[in-house]
C-alpha cells in the first residue's frame, strides 16, 4: 500500500490543490492527513471541503481541536488566537461536528500517525529534540512514526546506540533494527525556510519513505488573504515573506466579452442524463419521419446536427432510459448488492441492469467480450476522443440511513490507453418528476496495479478475472450514507484507447 501523508494545510487552498495534483501523479492508494487542516489561512471552509472529499483518513490537529470545542486556545500565541477565532467564525456546525469526532492517532502495518508527539497525543507536544524523540519512541512499538505540528520536515533515527539522531529530509528504506520518526512538514505553512509545500510518500510493502516539495501559486494565496480582509501579520506565510508572486509588469485591459454581447432569452440548465434521453428519443422520431420522406442521407445529417447537445458530439445511452432501482432487500449470494456484470452485443449492445453512456458515439464505441479463461463477459470501451466522457453506471442501490458501501471494480487498460478512468459513488436524488439525478459525490477510487491479488480476497463477481499485466483494481468504502436513499456506482473517464470493465461490486456495511 502506498500512502501519501500530508499535514498542517492551514487553510492554504492553493498549496493543498497543488499537493493534491502532485499526489495524483504518484499512484497513491490512500491519503492521510495528520491534522491542522484549518487555522492561519484565509479559506478554511473551502480547504476543509476539498480535504474531506479527497483524503481517506484524517487526524485531529490542535487548531482543529479548538474549532471542534475539544480544546481551548489559551496555549496559543495572541496572533494564533486571533486567527483561530476568525477561522471558527468562518466554519459552520458541520465542521465542528467533524472535528469533534476525528481520532488523535491512526495505526497501520508497522506504522503509527499522530499530529504531534506520541507520548500523549492529546497534549500536542512537539518532537524537535533528541529527548522528545526518545519519549515518543519509548511510548510506541511501531518501526516508523509519522507526525507534523512543527512544520519542519525531517526525521529522527534510533539505532543500537539508543540515541535519536536528527536528519534533514531525505528518501530512505526502513532498515531492520532501526526505528524512525518522520516529520512530514507542512503543506500550507512551511517553517524551514523553504516556501514549497511539503509531504511524504510511504510504501509499506517496499518499506520506503520519500519526501516531496511542491511549488504552489503564492500570489493566489496572497490574493485570498487580501480578499478575506486579513492582515499580513496574521498569516505566518506572509509575515515571514519567504516567497512572493510575480509582480505585474503592465496594467491589463479586461479581455472578457462586452456584457451586452450575450444570448437573448432565458438561461437554460440541463442535466446531461436528461439531454441524452431527450436527444436520443428525438433523433429516433425524426429519423423515422426522414425515412418516410425518402431523404434518409441528407435528413439524418441535418437531424444529428440539430439534436446533439454540443457541436461534433453525438450522445448515446444503452439502455436509453434508466433501469428501476435495486430493492434494499435484494442481496446477492455473497452479500453484495449489485448483480454480476454480463454484457452481450447480439445485434445491439446490452448490459442490463447496468447502463452505458457515451458522450460522443461517433468517436466512442462499446461492445461485449467473453472473458478469456473465466466466465461471463466484460464491457469493452474504445475511444478516439480524450475530451469526451464514457460511463458505466450501476443500477441505483436502495440504501438505509448510515449504510456504508464497500465498492470494488476491476478493469483492463490496453497498452494504447491514455487519459483517466476512476470509480465514483454518488448519492442520487429523485426529483418530483421521477427522474433520479447524481447529486452528491460520496467517494472516488482510482485503479491501481494489484496484479496477482488472490481471488479469495475479491467479491464473487470479480473472481476468475485475469491477473495479467494491464488489469487493475479500484476499491474503497464510503462513509455512512446520510438519510438513506439511492446510491449509484459509476466507472467513468475521458481517454483514448481501449478499456475493459471486468466487474463492479458494492456491498452494504
Amino acid at each position: 500500500m502506498r500512502y501519501a501523508i500530508v499535514s498542517d494545510i492551514h487553510a492554504n487552498l492553493p498549496a493543498w490543490k497543488t499537493v493534491l495534483a502532485d499526489i495524483s501523479l504518484r499512484n497513491a492508494d490512500r491519503i492521510i492527513c495528520l491534522g491542522d487542516t484549518v487555522g492561519y489561512g484565509p479559506e478554511p471552509a473551502e480547504t476543509l471541503k476539498s480535504v474531506y472529499e479527497h483524503v481517506h483518513l484524517m487526524i485531529l490537529g490542535n487548531h482543529d481541536a479548538v474549532v471542534g470545542k475539544r480544546m481551548d486556545a489559551s496555549g496559543f500565541t495572541d496572533q494564533a488566537q486571533r486567527m483561530i477565532n476568525w477561522t471558527s467564525e468562518k466554519l459552520g456546525a458541520k465542521a465542528r461536528a467533524l472535528f469533534a469526532t476525528l481520532p488523535l492517532v491512526i495505526t497501520g502495518k508497522n506504522f503509527r500517525c499522530s499530529h504531534g508527539g506520541f507520548k500523549d497525543p492529546a497534549v500536542f507536544d512537539y518532537v524537535e529534540t533528541q529527548e522528545e524523540a526518545l519519549e515518543s519512541f519509548n511510548a510506541t512499538k511501531e518501526q516508523v512514526l509519522f507526525c507534523g505540528h512543527s512544520h519542519n520536515p525531517g526525521l529522527f533515527v534510533l539505532g543500537n546506540s539508543g540515541v535519536a539522531h536528527w536528519l534533514e529530509p531525505q528518501d530512505f528504506e526502513l532498515e531492520e533494527g532501526k526505528r524512525y520518526i518522520v516529520n512530514v512538514g507542512s503543506v500550507g505553512s512551511p517553517r524551514d525556510g523553504n516556501p514549497r509545500a511539503s509531504y511524504v510518500m510511504f510504501d509499506d510493502e517496499a518499506a520506503t519513505v520519500q519526501f516531496f516539495r511542491a511549488t504552489f501559486d503564492f500570489a493566489a494565496f496572497g490574493a485570498a488573504v487580501a480578499k478575506a480582509g486579513l492582515k499580513m501579520d496574521d498569516v505566518p506565510m506572509l509575515r515571514s515573506r519567504p516567497a512572493k508572486g510575480a509582480d505585474a509588469v503592465r496594467v491589463a485591459p479586461d479581455f472578457s466579452p462586452d456584457a451586452s454581447q450575450r444570448v437573448t432569452g432565458d438561461v437554460v440548465e440541463n442535466d446531461v442524463t436528461m439531454l441524452i434521453k431527450k436527444s436520443t428519443a428525438k433523433w429516433r422520431r425524426l429519423a423515422c419521419a426522414a425515412i418516410g420522406l425518402g431523404v434518409v442521407a441528407a435528413g439524418a445529417a441535418a437531424i444529428l446536427y440539430l439534436t446533439r447537445p454540443e457541436p461534433g458530439k453525438i450522445p448515446a445511452a444503452f439502455p436509453e432510459f434508466r433501469p428501476s432501482p435495486i430493492p434494499a432487500t435484494k442481496i446477492q449470494a455473497d452479500g453484495t448488492s449489485l448483480p454480476p456484470l454480463s454484457a452481450t452485443d447480439f445485434g445491439a449492445f446490452e448490459a442490463r441492469p447496468y447502463r452505458v453512456v457515451l458522450e460522443d458515439s461517433a468517436k466512442q464505441k462499446v461492445a461485449a467480450e467473453a472473458i478469456q479463461g473465466g466466465s461471463g463477459s466484460c464491457v469493452v470501451f474504445t475511444s478516439e476522443s480524450a475530451s469526451s466522457e464514457i460511463r458505466l453506471e450501476s443500477p441505483d442501490i436502495n440504501c438505509y440511513a448510515g449504510d456504508r458501501l464497500e465498492v470494488v471494480s476491476k478493469a483492463y487498460f490496453a497498452p494504447d490507453f491514455s487519459g483517466a478512468l476512476a470509480v465514483s459513488v454518488w448519492l442520487v436524488k429523485e426529483t418530483p418528476e421521477g427522474d433520479r439525478i447524481q447529486e452528491t459525490l460520496l467517494k472516488t477510487m482510482n485503479f491501481n496495479d494489484q496484479t496477482g491479488l488472490k481471488d479469495g480476497n475479491l467479491p464473487t463477481a470479480l473472481r476468475n478475472l485475469p491477473n495479467s499485466a494491464g488489469w487493475r483494481i479500484a476499491r474503497g468504502t464510503t462513509d455512512g450514507i446520510p438519510g438513506g436513499g439511492y446510491a449509484r456506482v459509476v466507472v467513468a473517464g475521458k481517454f483514448k484507447g481501449t478499456v475493459k470493465i471486468g466487474g463492479v461490486s458494492a456491498k452494504r456495511r
